[in-house]
């Protein structure tokens, strides 16, 4: 805040001598956070020292100090009085003369709506202008008259978005909240695998450039709406697990180096689309180790071909996956047999932990954030939708808001951030519903005394 200079001279209207603030005869009002400096360098000051207390003339009250210096002699170059204001100032203060009474006059630290709560309550409460952004702050607004506190946000929300143009389910995802992608998935019935691309913009989609392959539940890996990459997946007539890889540049799609072990249900979104995971996943038949099931193995992309390296300590299809980068993520949820199942793995760059467990199991679910903050989802849990949401910190999984659509196979709009998300995509007929999700920091609440 600031240093606020009053020039004091002392003046004498026909009715004794009196303090005159900056020319003027007058009540002060002062504003925690501010010093104020009441200059008695003019020497009609000489005689007349400047003090502060709780009563006008200090009577039945000794002198207030707190905060408060002096500096000189009254009448003489640098001599002042000056006090700081803060919120544990007293609000009803009185300037006057230590030497004669009648010259001085009130000086009210905050608003007349303000109201001394440490006094009544046992601590300090700050007068703000305008609300906090400190979590666990408890403060007066001076703007509004309410008295706030400032809390974290152990909820979230989740409020209705632009529908697609077109429903499906199962579909590639990446980018931000106000700016993804949504590709291919399944359509039906009847039971198609469009190459149909749409983009969002925060508010609406928009069919753009195809991909060349149609396919559902493929591997989706990027950060960004404009450098993204579809991996494997099912599809065609008939239905054939997808070696196919796919590479967006934010205009067109172009084949890539196809992966090493053709898939479905495969995670993706750890990583971007030059150096990612492609997590878990239905194999195929024809490739070992997990005839038709569900598979451990975890491929590497490094921006032109494939690596398979440390396998998941349990083999699933349909995990959630969060990472920014190759070297840190999770794997999350999904199918490691015939039910759905709870468990997490985090990779550290060369191996896989299972760490703490989720509330409710599922496969196919939404998956949005990094290593340690994480939401997941929908997806089958346990039956065969889900709404329910969950909230990874880093240590533990809480269950927040449901979606107001119960989905699975849906996935993902945003990769990086667990506080601002998207699912869209979900069984066919109320697939095209677009769900954003939102989780501040903190909110602000106004204290009440009921």
């Amino acid at each position: 805040m600031a240093t606020i200079t009053i020039t004091v001279t002392v003046v004498n209207p026909g009715s004794g001598n009196k303090y005159y603030l900056d020319g003027a005869y007058t009540a002060y009002a002062a504003t925690p956070g501010n010093t104020y400096k009441f200059d008695q360098a003019d020497g009609s000051n000489s005689g007349h020292p400047l003090r502060f207390a709780t009563a006008a003339d200090a009577a039945g009250s000794s002198e207030y100090t707190t905060g408060v210096t002096t500096n000189g002699t009254p009448g003489s170059a640098g001599a002042y009085t000056q006090i700081e204001v803060t919120a544990t100032t007293t609000q009803a203060l009185f300037f006057y003369c230590t030497n004669h009474s009648g010259m001085g006059n009130s000086f009210t630290v905050g608003g007349t709506g303000t109201v001394q709560f440490q006094d009544r309550s046992g601590f300090p409460v700050q007068n703000l202008s305008s609300d906090s952004t400190s979590i666990g702050q408890i403060y007066y607004n001076t703007a509004s008259g309410n008295f706030k506190s400032v809390v974290s946000d152990s909820t979230g929300s989740w409020s209705s978005g632009g529908p697609m143009n077109s429903a499906r389910t199962g579909i590639g995802s990446w980018g931000t909240q106000t700016a993804a992608l949504a590709a291919s998935g399944e359509a039906g019935p009847p039971w198609t695998q469009p190459t149909a691309v749409e983009s969002y913009n925060g508010s609406a989609w928009s069919e753009i450039t195809e991909l060349s392959t149609g396919r559902y539940l493929g591997g989706s890996l990027g950060q960004t709406s404009t450098a993204a990459l579809y991996a494997s997946g099912y599809g065609s007539t008939p239905p054939t697990y997808k070696p196919d890889v796919e590479n967006w540049n934010g205009s067109s799609w172009s084949e890539v180096a196809e992966m090493n072990n053709p898939s479905y249900s495969l995670s993706g979104g750890v990583g971007t689309s030059t150096s990612g995971l492609a997590v878990g996943g239905n194999r195929n038949p024809a490739y070992p180790p997990s005839p038709g099931g569900n598979s451990a193995l975890v491929e590497e992309w490094n921006g032109s071909g494939w690596t398979n390296i440390a396998e998941l300590n349990t083999g699933r299809a349909g995990p959630a996956a969060t990472g920014a980068t190759n070297t840190a993520g999770l794997s999350i949820g999904g199918n490691p047999g015939p039910s759905v199942g709870d468990k997490v793995e985090s990779w550290d760059g060369s191996s896989w932990t299972e760490i703490a467990e989720l509330n409710s199991g599922r496969g196919q679910g939404m998956g949005s954030g990094v290593q340690t903050l994480a939401v997941l989802a929908g997806g089958e849990s346990p039956h065969p939708y889900g709404a329910r949401t969950e909230q990874w910190d880093g240590t533990s999984w809480t269950e927040m808001a449901d979606m107001a659509v119960t989905r699975n196979g849906n996935v993902s709009g945003t990769s990086q951030s667990a506080n601002s998300a998207l699912a869209y995509g979900s069984p066919v007929g109320s697939g095209a519903t677009v769900e954003e999700w939102t989780k501040n920091d903190f909110i602000v609440k106004t204290l009440t005394t009921s």
